[in-house]
């Protein structure tokens, strides 16, 4: 019985195997035969371990293989960001035949672990309309460098480094204010350096060399040294209003760039003190018929010429501080300086469209005595035709 059950076994085995077999065939026969790939990849993600931040840059090459029977050529490489820079073979690569895409990854500034990917897209020459896509994966960490000079007093002209900047910024200051802030200097030769005197200093300005010893006009800068620079600056002095621009000079002994630019900005604002309720309502007033003006289409190099009425609609003088354009191409004039209760006046505006193309919007600042809206900005706007040659 035993013998008898075992072969019924083996007859049922062999029956499905061979069932099986059949239906494989049937498959074969009926399934559409899959295009094998264009190109392979012996690794698709490589890792840098650690990198030092001052080698700057780290490289490596993936290598792929043609392993179809047509040339195939790397049509794009997509990098994930900017701090990844790809190349590529750019002839057509045979069958059997190897190219490669590299990968540059800028560790510079980027302290820290990274993945980065690279996509990869391959065509088929013979059928262009094949074409297969492949990504590639770098990554590693990038160990931060030691901090130095260069960090701490970026902007160098010549020998000597200004940190943060060769530039002092007040940002908004009131007419009443008088601030003073600084900056450090860097000797970076092995050499002195002579620090003789600012020149161009606005009467406003005042400038100086913060040491040990107490302020001084000029001073000698040992080498790999630091001293302050303090820039005080009066805005009630100044005599102007709004955004406010010098370029100043530091003359040096520096054989590259001997005198060295030194720029201050401030945005002065007129100081109306603590008004009253009652004083408010007495105080000159700014009202604009309109404030925006739009020329519609016009073309490149046609000037466009607008005038904006402002009326003084409270009941003391009002007195137009200063009237500034955002770009040479604009010009703008009051027609009257000071205005009496009820009086008015208008700002022409004149812009040249030369030279410029598109959508375009310009605007022109004009200050007042106005304590409750000391500034306006007026804006021209439109489309500029470009005019071909």
């Amino acid at each position: 019985m035993r013998r008898y059950l075992a072969v019924l076994g083996l007859t049922g085995l062999a029956f499905v195997w061979a069932q099986k077999k059949q239906v494989n065939a049937q498959e074969s026969k009926t399934s559409p035969d899959k295009p094998a790939k264009l190109v392979e990849f012996p690794k698709v993600e490589h890792d840098f371990g650690k990198i030092k931040e001052e080698d700057r840059t780290a490289t490596t090459r993936f290598t792929f293989k043609n392993v179809s029977k047509e040339p195939v050529r790397v049509v794009d490489v997509k990098a994930s960001c900017g701090c990844t820079s790809p190349s590529w073979s750019k002839e057509p690569v045979a069958p059997g035949k190897e190219g490669f895409v590299e990968a540059q990854y800028s560790a510079w500034g980027r302290p820290g672990s990274f993945t980065k990917t690279l996509t990869v897209r391959v065509r088929s020459e013979k059928d262009t309309t094949r074409e297969e896509t492949y990504v590639l994966t770098i990554k590693g960490e990038v160990l931060p460098r030691p901090k130095g000079p260069e960090d701490w007093y970026p902007t160098k002209v010549g020998a000597l480094r200004f940190g943060p900047a060769n530039h002092v910024s007040f940002g908004t200051i009131k007419t009443n204010e008088r601030k003073t802030l600084y900056v450090t200097l860097y000797n970076d030769s092995d050499k002195p350096l002579e620090l003789r005197e600012f020149v161009e200093v606005p009467k406003h300005v005042k400038v100086f060399f913060k040491t040990p010893k107490g302020t001084v006009p000029n001073y000698v800068l040992p080498p790999k040294d630091t001293v302050q620079v303090g820039v005080e600056y009066d805005a009630g002095a100044a005599g102007d209003y709004g955004f406010v621009y010098h370029l100043l000079k530091l003359r040096t002994n520096d054989a590259v760039e001997p005198d060295k630019p030194f720029y201050i900005t401030a945005n002065i604002e007129e100081y109306f003190g603590e008004l009253t309720e009652q004083a408010l309502a007495e105080a000159p007033r700014v009202q604009f018929d309109a404030t925006e003006y739009n020329y519609g289409k016009i073309k490149a190099g046609e000037k466009v010429t607008h005038e904006f009425r402002l009326t003084n609609t409270g009941k003391k003088p009002l007195v137009i501080r200063k009237v500034k354009a955002s770009c040479g191409c604009t010009a703008a004039m009051p027609e009257k300086s000071e205005l009496k209760p009820g009086e008015s006046t208008t700002i022409k505006v004149v812009f040249d469209s030369t030279g410029r193309a598109g959508r375009d919007s310009k605007s022109v600042t004009v200050i007042t005595n106005d304590p409750r809206q000391p500034t306006t900005n007026l804006v021209i706007q439109g489309e500029i035709e470009a005019v071909s040659k």
